[in-house]
């Protein structure tokens, strides 16, 4: 019901000159909700809204709208039409709204909040006056609420041990990635200036295999491979372990103190054990596929040493070819991307922020591409000759 007033709207109201608002969350005045001073609120209680409408001149409300957010994702967009009044007299004041908004239903689970931070609301109006009809007005009024408690209550809800998640999966992934990227920088380091397979003795885990796109099947001669997985051998066995019974090699010894088999017999034995699994070698690379040397020993159920000479025997043949070492580019752009994306999540939880979707988005966006900047870096640093094919 439309009452004429007899007095100009009290101060602390919402809005302009022409048209006045009151708006009351839960009793308290909208006015003086915000970021800095924003409501407490409970999801078990509903939220109890109270809009007052005051005119200063003749006017035509066309729209309203009332919406809540969080994190700049709509929680409630409830659009109302005023037009019905028609013009609405000057000096006019009128009560639209006093309504209970549970939000429980939709922001908890069993019991427990789905979310925790702050909820932003807005009340919005668009009108034209009698004197300029054509021109429409806007006016607004936003506040702030404060779902769950701050510090470490805020962490201890749901939306915060989400956050949590996310961000401690982020940093995990992301010394992970950079662990590769450490050893595939090494890896590079130690084929870098190489012009065979032999030159580099055995292949790094890091490296990767492509298998050289030939239809049919290759033919490997037996006593060409021992050669060459020998001649790598050579610089690879590292003297530890003896490759016949695996007892550790005495350092300086000339021959292995369980088994008796000496050094150039021993380098003979680390080939020829290699060669034997060749053929199989051909099996679980397919043509035009690619592996890395740690997948290539796994699948050929090799040690590393055994499958990187193996890995650059196959190279010096024209059967492998490698020209990269393996560098987690996405698993670097994703968690920076993510480890980006949850500072606005942290900020909300424990410092009160309440950025809108742009803000997230750009933050976010920002964190990609840092993150991709740094690992094309890293790229670079790994770069290796080309091997193989030759």
């Amino acid at each position: 019901m439309l009452i004429p007033a007899q007095a100009a709207p009290p101060s602390g109201w919402s809005g302009d000159d022409n048209l006045a608002f009151l708006v009351e969350v839960n009793g308290v005045n909208a006015v003086g909700i915000d970021a800095a001073h924003p409501l407490p609120m409970n999801l078990s209680v509903p939220v109890e809204l109270s809009l007052t409408i005051s005119t200063g001149t003749n006017l035509t409300i066309h729209s309203g709208v009332f919406s809540m957010t969080y994190m700049g994702m709509p929680i409630v967009n409830q659009p109302f039409d005023l037009s019905s009044f028609g013009e609405i007299p000057e000096n006019t004041t009128a009560s639209v709204l006093n309504a209970s908004l549970p939000l429980g239903s939709a922001l908890s689970y069993g019991g427990l909040p789905l979310i925790a931070g702050t909820i932003i609301g807005l009340f919005s109006f668009t009108y034209s006056n009698s004197t300029t009809p054509l021109v429409n007005v806007t006016v607004s009024e936003d506040f702030v609420l404060q779902v769950g408690g701050t510090g470490l209550a805020a962490v201890m809800s749901i939306s915060g041990l989400i956050t949590a998640g996310f961000t401690a999966m982020s940093i995990f992934s992301l010394i992970l990635s950079l662990d590769e990227f450490q050893r595939g920088i090494f890896a590079a380091r130690k084929m870098r200036g190489a012009k065979s397979g032999s030159d580099v003795g055995v292949f790094p885990t890091a490296a990767v295999l492509r298998r050289k796109p030939k239809k049919g099947g290759e033919t490997i001669d037996r006593d060409e491979l021992i050669r060459r997985v020998s001649e790598a051998a050579k610089n690879g066995w590292d003297q530890k372990r003896c490759p016949k019974c695996g007892k550790k090699w005495k350092k300086g010894s000339p021959t292995c103190t369980k088994c008796g088999i000496d050094v150039p017999a021993a380098v003979q034995y680390f080939s020829s054990d290699i060669a034997d699994y060749a053929p199989k070698a051909l099996k679980v690379v397919k043509p035009k596929s690619k592996v890395t040397v740690g997948q290539f020993g796994k699948k050929l159920k090799l040690k590393p040493d055994k499958a990187g000479a193996l890995a650059a025997a196959l190279v010096d043949m024209g059967i492998f070819q490698t020209k990269t070492v393996k560098v987690p580019l996405k698993k670097v752009a994703f968690s920076g991307m993510t480890l980006a994306g949850t500072y606005w999540s942290w900020m909300q939880l424990v410092g009160g922020a309440s950025p809108d979707w742009v803000t997230v988005l750009l933050t976010t966006s920002a964190g990609l591409i840092v993150s991709v900047l740094i690992g094309y870096f890293m790229y670079f640093l790994a770069r290796v000759p080309e091997l193989g094919y030759e």
